[in-house]
Order: structure tokens, then sequence, then C-alpha cells
């Protein structure tokens, strides 16, 4: 009973200011509770039609940031949709062809969800114009070869192209080459004479080992790399370099309010590929792209926190109607909840007037701690109804002593998250800011709303029929008994776990602790969309992301391309300029017309030669093959090699058979050549290339309305993992720093997500502490800590800049902090010691939480870094709250039981309410709740054993020594009495 008496409780301006509060509220419960309803009610209003939701990624990111605002340049010209990504698998590329000609046509019916599908390239007129991609050189050169085959396609002379007259011809030149050429230089003038012997000869081999398999025996008279034949084919489909895997790609339309996105055009899109995949089951359709990773985790998460939630409130309410062992006092909690809820959503609407994905999740945060401050309020009601006391007096008397551990605990929680608003990271300074303005509104309600209910709710109920709640009776006992061991058997315990969290390697120290920048590993585990991502970079080498410059013109472009196609981390860019002519058709013009000129009279049909002589052709291949024996070059001796091989088998073919293929491969050589002059007169159409020429499905791509060319550089390794990423970053940055794009984004935002809560951490950690001094200090203490620790850290601060060599802010707080605490250390031992004991459920906590998670390999991710500030607030409540208790209190100390209970219910609650999360299959979600049911289960050891074990040792030592001085005063006052009375003794 002592301890509950007035006699100990700490008379303050704050505690009298809440206990006149109260006072008001109680005799105006009506109009209190009316009050409140009313302002309750204009802010769901305020919520419902002013409140507005964003659900880009980007929309966390600080728009001023610098990699930030060259996304939004370039989403501002190309547009800001990543593709959906259909993707065909199937063992035959003709099946799959088709199936991406059916998916395109029926995609290509609904414009309305989605815009610009890429499946198949027409190339339109682009083979006409195909000798305009050459250079002026090239041209010439090719114009020069063509000369030598004059006497073939201008004066008919097509027996030219026969088989023993080209071997003949290649003979000769071969043997005046060499007459001509004598020494060291000869092979040069040889070689193009080896290799055209080569192809002849191999042409031949190959045709006679399969009639099926006949490759052009005529040198190519312009060169033409890979992407020009693939320009020249009809249709070009996108699939991998197997064949057995196609692309579909489309832009999704979002929906521009709410949380559905793309969620449209996605769902349509499955439809779509249910029926293709139906009426062709041969092949396997499948569905990925950022797009539809985002929204399955959307989804994922949505339907995993609408479960969560729902396990929450039951978990919670079943929770509190155990621990206060009825039912009207948690009703009266949960309304003060929603009270300070629907204010704080009114408050969100008010300030920032949106939510994003991230900042969504506030409502959950202050469920889970907005409740405390009513569970604490109400534990020390009821243990003073039951002490005694009246309705009025215990109410008064709440607010008066645990109200004062409610403020702290809710400006300590509060400035936690409002430090987060100095972070670079956006979607984490609005969290911030709405999460401390929350916390604040809640604390408020549980001093207007909940007195005016309980002095409503227990007017006419006696003492007898309020509830016993639960409170720890044996906890204390054993603390009581036993302090000293209690609290070095924990501390040992903390020092075992804070063991666990590094680690010795051949490098020296490291953490166990490790932090996952992986985002795919958040998703659902068998995710269809991730697993397909992952197909595709095996099977394809391909990814979903890639980085994007922008060049200014084609060239740029070009230029740009040849250098990212030079990095190693680089496995293939894909641009559009590369289909442009990089010369002036000024400069092209004329040779393009000459080939055309030259090429005007071609045969439509294949011209008949003479038959061959098969013991002619093994004649002139004989001396052929004597005279390249001769020469010791590769070329010489490989064809020389071949001839004999042919020959062999040339002659054991029967004389029938030997002039079947000799007619065969003839008229087939000639049918080359003139296929070749065709191909050449195809291609030389001189108009200038336009740009309605190239593809429709390209350009809308690759080239903005403003005249700027798209290059998308794709990368080597698998990027969603954080060192591969790292590198490629590095490597693309380096040809053009203002290079963006998904990659660039992840990679920056993750940094920034990762040190926006170790920044906002350290603030918090600080901020906490100078409230703490506050709070203990008397007041003209702490302005005496504070006031010059301010103006000598500014100070100090200002004069280092000046030279030159500024501190970061962390630095300059940190030395603030130092300064404050030996200052207030020096005035105060007590309060300083006091401050340092709230601190050791989060911090001591802490340690013991990342001990656990390296332990038991529980890797910290983007998704549960929020645990930082959470475990940080909820851990300092805890503290306030026993340390508060400790301080009301003379004596020995032992932890009253609405401590107890308070912390346990309001621990457990949050433990519930978070770790219903781990029902999710989203493992972004199971791993917040997982970690945060750690944290709060390890500050929850500390408050409840580790800090009233160290407060109950420090108050027996205290109690001992004051003892041992009081009785060493009275023994000394005894002496001077007999002294004085032998004097006086004397004296008479």
């Amino acid at each position: 009973m002592d301890n509950l008496s007035s006699d100990n409780q700490e008379r303050s301006f704050l505690s009298e200011t809440l206990a006149a509060m109260t006072q008001f509220v109680v005799t105006h419960s009506k109009f209190s509770l009316g009050f409140a309803l009313i302002v309750s009610i204009g802010c769901v209003l305020l919520t419902v039609f002013r409140l507005e939701f964003k659900t880009d990624r980007a929309d966390l990111i600080d728009p001023t940031a610098a990699f930030h605002e060259k996304w939004i340049n370039y989403t501002e010209s190309f547009g800001s949709s990543s593709d959906l990504v259909c993707v065909v698998e199937s063992e035959s590329p003709e099946s799959i062809k088709f199936v991406l000609r059916n998916l395109g046509q029926r995609i290509e019916q609904h414009p309305e969800l989605f815009e610009n599908p890429l499946y198949q390239i027409n190339p339109g007129d682009l083979p006409s114009k195909g000798l305009q991609y050459l250079s002026p050189r090239q041209l010439q050169t090719g114009l020069n070869r063509l000369d030598e085959y004059g006497p073939i396609y201008r004066n008919g002379r097509w027996d030219l192209t026969q088989v023993d007259l080209l071997y003949d011809r290649l003979r000769y030149q071969i043997q005046s080459r060499s007459t001509s050429y004598r020494g060291t230089d000869s092979d040069q003038y040889l070689e193009p004479l080896f290799n055209h012997a080569a192809i002849l000869s191999t042409s031949m081999s190959r045709f006679l080992a399969d009639q099926s398999d006949f490759q052009s025996p005529w040198p190519s008279i312009v060169p033409v790399n890979e992407r020009m034949r693939e320009r020249s084919q009809e249709v070009i489909y996108l699939l991998n370099q197997s064949g057995t895997m196609g692309f579909l790609k489309v832009f999704p339309v979002h929906q521009e309010n709410g949380f559905d996105g793309a969620t449209n055009a996605i769902e349509k899109m499955r439809s779509i590929i249910g029926e293709v995949a139906a009426e062709n089951p041969e092949a396997k359709i499948s569905l990925t792209g950022i797009p539809v990773l985002e929204n399955d985790e959307m989804r994922k998460s949505q339907a995993d926190m609408i479960n969560a939630s729902i396990i929450s409130c039951f978990g919670v309410g079943l929770l509190l109607f155990i621990g206060f062992r009825g039912f009207r006092h948690p009703i009266l909690a949960l309304i003060m909840l929603s009270a300070g809820m629907a204010w704080a959503f009114g408050y969100t609407t008010l300030t920032i007037g949106h939510l994003n994905i991230l900042s969504v999740s506030f409502a959950v945060i202050l469920i889970g701690l907005g409740i405390d401050f009513g569970i604490h309020y109400m534990s020390r009601y009821i243990e003073l109804r039951h002490a005694g006391k009246e309705l009025e007096p215990a109410l008064l008397s709440t607010s008066r002593t645990v109200g004062t551990g409610i403020v702290t605990a809710a400006l300590t929680t509060a400035l936690a998250f409002y430090c987060a608003g100095f972070t670079p990271f956006l979607g984490i300074a609005e969290l911030g800011f709405i999460g401390g303005g929350g916390i604040l509104l809640c604390a408020l309600a549980t001093f207007i709303v909940l007195p005016a209910l309980l002095s409503r709710a227990d007017r006419n109920v006696e003492i007898k029929q309020m509830p016993t709640p639960f409170q720890g009776v044996w906890l204390q006992k054993i603390i009581m008994r036993f302090p000293r061991a209690v609290a070095l058997c924990s501390l040992a315990v903390v020092a075992f776990c804070a063991s666990q969290m590094i680690q010795k390697t051949d490098q020296g120290w490291s953490s166990r602790v490790v932090y996952d920048y992986n985002l795919l590993n958040l998703q659902a585990a068998g995710l269809e969309s991730v697993e397909v991502q992952k197909r595709i970079f095996e099977d394809a080498q391909n990814s979903l992301l890639f980085a994007v410059s922008v060049a200014d013109n084609p060239d740029e472009a070009r230029a740009l391309r040849k250098k990212f196609e030079a990095l190693p981390t680089v496995h293939h860019v894909e641009e559009l300029a590369s289909r442009v002519p990089a010369h002036s058709s000024k400069d092209t013009n004329l040779l393009v017309q000459s080939f055309r000129a030259q090429l005007v009279h071609l045969p439509d049909e294949v011209p008949l030669v003479r038959r061959l002589n098969p013991s002619n052709i093994g004649r002139k291949l004989e001396q052929v093959y004597v005279l390249l024996s001769r020469y010791n070059h590769p070329t010489a001796q490989g064809t020389a090699r071949l001839l004999d091989r042919f020959l062999n088998r040339f002659e054991s073919m029967t004389l029938e058979d030997q002039s079947r293929f000799l007619d065969e491969f003839q008229y087939r050589t000639t049918a080359s050549l003139l296929g070749q002059f065709k191909a050449l007169r195809g291609a030389s159409d001189s108009t200038p290339v336009r740009f309605t020429d190239l593809p429709r499905s390209l350009t809308s791509r690759f080239v903005s309305a403003e005249g700027k060319w798209l290059i998308q550089v794709y990368p080597r390794d698998h990027i969603w993992e954080i060192g591969p990423l790292e590198e490629f970053v590095k490597d693309v940055r380096a040809v053009d720093p203002d290079v963006t794009g998904t990659p660039l984004q992840n990679y920056e935002a993750s940094q920034q997500i990762k040190l926006s809560y170790k920044t906002a951490t350290v603030y918090a950690l600080a901020v906490i502490c100078v409230v703490l001094l506050i709070g203990y200090l008397s007041r003209r203490h702490a302005a005496m800590a504070i006031v010059p620790s301010t103006v000598l850290a500014v100070c100090t601060w200002f004069i280092l800049f000046n030279r030159g060599t500024p501190i970061s802010v962390e630095t300059a707080i940190g030395m603030f902090l130092v300064m404050c605490i030996g200052v207030a250390f020096v005035l105060d031992r007590r309060s300083v010691s006091h401050m340092f004991l709230t601190m050791l459920p989060p911090v001591v906590g802490g340690v013991v939480m990342f001990g656990i998670l390296a332990m038991t390999s529980i890797n910290l991710n983007p998704a549960n870094l929020i645990v930082l500030p959470l475990i940080l607030g909820i851990g300092v409540d805890d503290g306030v709250h026993v340390v508060h208790d400790f301080r009301m209190k003379k004596g020995a100390y032992k932890t009253s039981p609405s401590t107890i209970n308070a912390i346990v219910l309001t621990s457990l609650t949050s433990m519930i309410g978070f770790g219903s999360m781990m029902v999710a299959t989203h493992r972004g979600l199971y791993s917040v709740g997982l970690v945060l049911v750690i944290g709060v289960a390890c500050c929850l050891f500390i408050s409840l054993v580790t800090l009233p074990a160290l407060l109950t040792w420090i108050s027996n030592r205290s109690q001992t020594t004051d003892s041992v001085s009081m009785d060493d005063g009275q023994n000394r006052s005894k002496k001077r009495q007999n002294r004085d009375r032998m004097e006086a003794e004397a004296a008479a």
C-alpha cells in the first residue's frame, strides 16, 4: 500500500497538468466524449474524400534526388511503364511463332488495357534499301568485286560459272601471282585465292556428303553481317537463340487512382493466356515482367495483410480479455484506440495528403503501439481501485503517476519516428512523419477519451467487481530474493548473444547478420512470375532488368552502343539507331545507283550451261590439289586435304552418280550467283531511308516524340543480387553518367533504405536520450546541461566548416550528446543513470535480437529493416514505465503488478499483432513478423527480468548504505551525549 501512496509520487508540472486535464474530462465526460466523437467523424469523412493513394514504387523516392531526376526525365520522354512479358516455351519454333501471333492478335483487340504489343518485327521497306547501310568504302569495294563478274552479268557469259573453269581460273591466278610476288609478302596476295578455293571445295565436299546441304561457292560481293541478314527476313520473331522460347512484350495501361495499378491489364492477359494455352497444349505459356512481379507482390501482401489483420484482431482482443479478466475494460481500450486511429488518419490527410506502399502500414503500427498507452493507463487504474481508491481519485492518481510515463514514452517513440523524416528516402520519411504524429494522437486520446469512458462505465461498479489482472507475483518474488543472480544470469545471456553477432574470417572480423538486397527473395516461394524470370535468364540469357541511356541522335546512340557492348558486365545492347544508315544518303546515293544500273539486265531464269565431264573435273581437281600442296599456308594445306578426301569419295562413285552430282551442283552454283546478283539489285533502292520505313513496333519504343533515341543495356549476370548489380551500375555509369533504369533505381533505393533506417536509428537514439534527460533532470539542471552543449557543438561545427574540414551531422550529434551527458552526470548522477537504465530494453534487447538472428541465419532485408525504429520505440516504452515505477517508490524496489501486467500485455499484443504476419506466403511480410516477434520478446525479457533485477540490486545496495550511515550517525550522537553528560557532571 505504501508504494501507491501520494507521499511516494513525484509531483511535477507535467503530473499536475495531466491530473488537471483528467479532472476536467471526468467532470465533463459527456462533453469530452461528444467532442472526441465529432472530431473522429470529421477525420473519417476527411480521410474518405481527401486521402489519396500512390502505388508506384517511384513515389517512395525523393523527386529531388539526382538519380531520380534522371529517371523522371527518361519517363517523361518514353513513359514509365515496364513490359508485361508473355513467355512461350516449346520444342518447335514454328509452334512458338503461331502461339505468339495468336496472343498478339487477341491483345491488339483490347487497346484500353494494352499499349504497343511487340512480338514480331515486319521489316517493311528496309530490305530494298539494304545497301545504304554500308559505308561508301564498302560499297566501292563491292563495285570493284562486282566488276570482276562483268563478263557474266553484262555479256551473258554464264558458262564462266562452270566448276571446271572456276578451278582452272583459280589455278592460273595462283601460279601467276606466285611468279609475280615472290618473298615473304606473297601470302597476302595469294590468301584471297586460297580462301576462294577453300569456299568452292568446301561447298562441293558438303554437297557430296548431303544433297540437302548446299553452301554457295561464291565469295560475298559486299560484306553482309548477321544483323543485315536478319533485316532481310520477311518477319522477325522474338525468340531465344535455340528457338525454344519466344517472347511477347506489351505495356499495361495503369489505373490512375487506388491500388489497382496494372491489375486489370494483368488479369485480362492471364485470361487470354488461359484461352490460347487451352487451344495449344503443346506450348507452355507464362507471364512475367516487372509490373507482374510488383502486382503479384502487392496482391499477395494485401491478401496476407487481410488474413494477418483478422488473426491480429482476434488475438489481441482475446489477449486483452484474458489479461484484464473481463470484457468491459478491453472494449473501452479498443474504443480509445479507434478514436486515436481516426485522428491519425485525419492528421495524415491534412499534412501529407496521401499514403504510399510503405506508409499504408502505419495503421498496423499504430494498432501495435497505440494500444500500449491504454493498457498502461488501465492497469494502474485497476491496481489503484483494488488498493481502495474511489473512481475519481483513482483516475487522477493514474494520470498523475503512470501518466508521466505514458507522455515520456509517447514523446520518445514519436520522436524516434519523426527522426525518419530527416532521411533521404521519401517513403520512410513520410512513414516516420505519419507514425510519429499518430503515436502522439493515440497518447492524447488516452487522456481525453479513456478517462471519460472509465468515469461513465465504472460509475456504479464496486471495488470488489473490478477485474484482477495478471500480476506476475512469482517473477516479483524471484527478483526480490535473488536480484544479483538474476541480473548476472540475464547479462550472461546478453553477452552470449552479442558474441554470436560477429565471426572471425581470414579478412578479419565480420558481422554474421546479413542484409539481403535481393527483392525476389521477398516474393512468395514458387511464384510463377519469379520462376519464369529465372528461366528466362538461364535459357535465353536475358533479364527483365536493363539500364537505359538516352542519345540525342542516331550517331550518338551507335557510339554508346559500342561502348556499352565492350563492358564485361553487359550481355547485349538493344537500340534502333543501328537500323538507320550510319552514313548520309548523299555519300552513298551514287554508289547504290551504280549497283542497280549494272544489274538491271539479269535473266529471270537460271541460265543453262554445258554438262560437266566427270573425268575432266577429276583431272582439274587433281591439278589444284597438287598445286595447293606445295604451299605452307594453312588455308592451302587445309583445302588440299579436303580435295584429297573429296576425290577419294568421288572416284568411288559410279559414272552415273558422278554426272548426276555434277549437274545438280553446277545448277545450284549458277543459281546462287544469280541469286546474289538479284539480292544486290533488290537492295539497291537509293531513296533515302525515312523514319516511317522503320517498324512501328520499334520506333514507338526506342524513339521519343522529341527525337531522343533509347539504348537498352542488358546485364550479363543476375543483377537481383547486390554484387553483380554494383559492378553493372559502376560499369554503365563509366560510359554514361546519366544512365538510368530499373536496376539503377533498385540499387539507389536499396542503398537509401538501408542508410535511412540507420540514420533514423542514430538520430532517434540521440533525441530519446535528450528527452529522457529533460524528463529526469530538474528544469535548472536540464537547461545547464543542454544549452551550453548545444552552443559548444554548433560553434565547433561552424569553426571546422570554415576551416574546410566539415564533420558529418552524425558526428556533430554524437559530440553534442557526449557533452550533454557529461555535464548532466556532474550535476545529477542519479538522473543520468536512470536515463541509461531506461535505454537498456531497446539497446540491449536489440543486441540480443541481432544475436538470435545471426544464430538462426535470419537475414535482414528492405522489408523487415523497419524493425529498427519499431523495436527502439517499443523498448523505450517498456524502459520508461519500469524506471518511472522505480522512481516513484522508496526503499527496496519491487516492480508494481500494474507495470508487470501492462508490459506483458503490451508486448504480447505487439507480438500477436506483428506475429500474425507470419501466416503470410509473402516472404517479406513473413520476415517482418518473425523479426518483430523476436525483437519484442527480447525487449520484454530485458524489461521484466534484467532491468528490474538491476534496479532491485541497486536499491538494496542504496538501502544498505543508508542503514549503515544511519547507524553510524546514531552511534556518534550517543557518544556526543555521553561526553556532554560527563563534562557536565565534572563541572558540577
